[in-house]
């Protein structure tokens, strides 16, 4: 019995002892197991950690030194402008910036545009002369190009305002005209920036002649060019004559997040990366730039001008007409990116003479007071804002604090509340004590009375 007994007692301990070792396997398992993850899961931290690392590291690296991986094309000329060369330049300082004269396109009928570029005339010191824009739908059909039957009349209406102010050129005794049309804006330092680029222009190294005597006395950027362009919309370059660019340093560029991606792209084109992007412009031969929204001319490139997209006819709408004579090399010009001169946007039917002139009032957009424009670093339609803003009262007070301000303020007002609800508690507990009083006095009378 006894042994009975301890045999049975003894396979249950067998048994409780298998148990506990398969549980105590199974715990080391699981221990193993969680720290295999948990080294796996650190393994992981690290390689995500090493990862982000690297692209900030290559990132870095890149905005800091993509300027020594991609070095300017040239080494830049940075001595000094010989004191005649400055001296030229300061005419750039005058009411056309140093050019013969400064025309801005507009239609009549968009008289709200005609203030603007006047207003920024008289606060700029920039005179405009304004040149009407034309009805395409207008035109006689035997005063249209060869050629443009297929043109749309705005389009047709843009090529004579043009060929309008080329011969305003002609017309005059001038030797150069800029030409805007009448949504530009530009950077609130104007005449600053075009000195800079006469000096350039000046002694610049796409040249194919050296300037004449004339041009070192009286043309501030050089008379070898018919077409300079300051305010393209887009532009490409002659890849087969990159090494026909000339980079400079401007401290009014716009930084690399105030400039058109486009225009970024191009400057990358022509050789400006990383660091230098935000800091330089450069001058390139015109090849492919788009919009004529600013551009100057000199008498030579007029007289081109109206030969081969009037007198010989047009073929297409007169920004890729005269993009077509470049490339052929009909006419010779310039391009600086980024650009001097920008679209101002207000974000509706008003940014566009191409719609029509019935819009809806809703279809008109923002209005100046939200418009906005790209690849400026001061704009100078925001800047005048600034300049004329005024607030005459506040200047008031300031300059005679001893006179009183006859407009009080909520926090005045809310004080002077407080003072009257005083006075009234006040003079409530004088009333009652002095009822009070008399209460007392004529109770007193009544005693001596009795």
């Amino acid at each position: 019995m006894n042994s009975r007994v301890s045999e049975k007692f003894s396979g249950l301990l067998d048994s409780a002892n298998v148990r506990y070792r398969k549980l105590e396997w199974t715990a080391r398992d699981a221990v193993a197991q969680l720290n295999w993850s948990r080294r796996r899961m650190a393994a992981t931290c690290v390689a995500i950690v090493l990862a982000l690392g690297s692209i900030v590291f290559l990132t870095v690296s890149y905005v800091l030194f993509s300027d020594l991986v991609h070095p300017l094309p040239y080494a830049m000329d940075k001595t000094t402008p010989a004191p005649a060369i400055k001296r030229l330049a300061s005419r750039a300082q005058n009411e056309t910036l140093g050019f013969g004269g400064i025309a801005y396109l507009s239609m009549p009928y968009r008289s709200d545009r005609q203030d603007a570029m006047e207003l920024l005339g008289s606060v700029y010191g920039i005179n405009f002369t304004y040149i009407p824009g034309v009805d395409g739908a207008a035109i006689a059909d035997k005063a249209k190009p060869l050629h443009s039957y297929w043109l749309r009349p705005p389009e047709l209406g843009c090529w004579r305002a043009h060929v309008d102010a080329w011969r305003y050129l002609l017309e005059s005794d001038f030797e150069t005209l800029l030409v805007l049309e009448d949504d530009v804006d530009f950077d609130a330092n104007i005449h600053d920036i075009f000195e800079l680029l006469s000096t350039q222009m000046q002694h610049n190294r796409i040249r194919t002649t050296p300037p004449t005597e004339h041009e070192k006395k009286a043309a501030p950027y050089g008379l070898d060019w018919d077409v300079l362009y300051v305010g393209q919309c887009s532009d490409r370059s002659n890849e087969d004559r990159l090494d026909l660019v000339h980079i400079y340093e401007d401290p009014n560029v716009p930084s690399r997040h105030d400039t058109f991606d486009h225009f970024v792209g191009q400057l990358q084109s022509l050789g400006i990366h990383g660091r230098n992007l935000g800091k330089m412009r450069a001058i390139a031969p015109a090849w492919s730039p788009v919009c004529t929204m600013g551009y100057a001319i000199t008498r030579k490139g007029a007289e081109r001008l109206i030969l081969d997209l009037s007198y010989r006819g047009i073929t297409a709408a007169i920004d890729i007409d005269i993009i077509r004579k470049l490339q052929q090399g009909i006419i010779r010009g310039y391009s600086i990116t980024p650009p001097l001169f920008s679209a101002w946007r207000v974000d509706g039917a008003k940014d566009s003479d191409n719609q029509g002139l019935e819009k809806d009032q809703s279809e008109l957009g923002s209005g100046n007071r939200r418009g906005y424009s790209h690849s400026m670093k001061t704009s100078a339609r925001k800047e005048m804002v600034k300049i004329l803003d005024l607030h005459n009262w506040d200047d008031v007070g300031h300059v005679f604090p001893e006179r009183p301000n006859p407009t009080m303020t909520a926090e005045q007002e809310a004080e002077e509340e407080e003072e009257v609800r005083k006075a009234e508690i006040e003079k409530k507990e004088i009333e009652e004590a002095w009822t009070k009083r008399k209460l007392e006095m004529a109770k007193t009378m009544e005693q001596w009375g009795g």
